[in-house]
């Protein structure tokens, strides 16, 4: 039968994307997300997305471009980049365009008001020999990935159908030597179904091994029609939260040891807002909405959103940034 233009579809390879340029923005206008793909093709057994989202499918490089010039020009001073799978981006063309993510990122640098790109929701298994260079050298990509990894032992892994733990450290040594001043941000879920003490140490020791800059972790739950969720092994919800609450901490210890790091470095800031005559920003390594804050006090004249202003960091607040300005 016939769609009428009210109806929502779901789970469908062909639906359509909308374009940015109708998409009700109610974030500022100085940053926007802009995704890229839709679907997926994972089979997570936690996961419920393929089930409404469909099937991977990449936005054209075309109609990514022109949606971030008018981002752009409507204010946009940084483009996060999105999708289920965001550097998988690309690689559904098929032979007749071989154009993928690293090209995208070059076409995007070249709008001359962006300053920043950051990639968002990557996966482990798709950071190709081009996308890391392109990533390490183009001075508009920040210096950041999100890569959510879920978890890092190898038999809860499995059980989620998720890429094993050697691939993941090997690619993620690979990307600190490639990389200079890479900030990581990975999530990971506690108390899957079947998770042992020794499995849950193990994530542990992992985030301790590769010092993630930033991280979060969330206490699984089930979710209908996933395979996890008829698993007979599920965690009580106590131990899940305890457990999550333990990666939790490990988080914060490393964060503010990076953020000890930073005092006396030079840093661009990111103007979010004003708060009496504090100027309130982020820096390249905290992403909008989930990341720490760098904090600017003194400003005699207030800071425009969206500005942004070269700091030198004198000091540590908790998790955040202090910085006075320099240039």
């Amino acid at each position: 039968s016939e769609v009428g233009s009210g109806d929502v579809l779901v789970g469908l390879p062909t639906v359509p994307f909308r374009d940015e340029e109708v998409r009700v923005r109610l974030g500022p206008a100085y940053y926007a997300y802009l995704r890229v793909a839709e679907g997926c093709n994972h089979n997570c057994t936690f996961c419920a997305i393929p089930g409404f989202r469909g099937s991977f499918r990449s936005k054209g490089f075309d109609t990514i471009v022109e949606e971030a010039r008018q981002l752009v020009a409507r204010g946009a001073r940084e483009i996060n980049l999105i999708a289920e799978d965001t550097n998988q981006w690309g690689m559904d063309f098929g032979p007749d365009d071989e154009r993928r993510l690293p090209e995208l990122l070059r076409a995007l640098s070249d709008i001359e008001d962006l300053k920043w790109i950051r990639l968002l929701y990557c996966y482990p298994s798709y950071f190709t020999e081009p996308l890391v260079e392109a990533i390490a050298t183009l001075p508009k990509v920040v210096k950041y990935i999100d890569i959510p990894l879920q978890h890092a032992s190898g038999p809860v892994l499995s059980r989620m159908q998720r890429p094993g733990p050697q691939h993941t450290e090997n690619l993620l040594k690979k990307l600190r030597e490639r990389i200079p001043e890479l900030v990581l941000r990975t999530t990971f879920i506690s108390g899957f179904p079947g998770e042992t003490e020794q499995d849950h140490s193990a994530t542990r020791a992992f985030a301790r091994s590769l010092g993630f800059e930033r991280g979060g972790a969330f206490a699984y739950s089930e979710e209908d029609g996933t395979p996890a969720a008829g698993f007979d092994d599920q965690i009580e919800p106590e131990l899940r939260q305890r457990r999550r609450e333990q990666l939790e901490r490990g988080f914060q210890r490393r964060a503010e040891v990076w953020a000890d790091r930073q005092v006396g470095r030079r840093l661009d800031i990111l103007v979010d807002r004003m708060e009496g005559d504090v100027a309130i920003g982020r820096s390249y390594a905290d992403a909008p909405d989930i990341d720490n804050v760098v904090k600017i006090p003194g400003a005699v004249v207030p800071f425009e959103p969206g500005m942004v202003v070269r700091c030198e960091i004198v000091e540590v607040d908790g998790l955040d940034l202090v910085g006075v300005v320099v240039e």
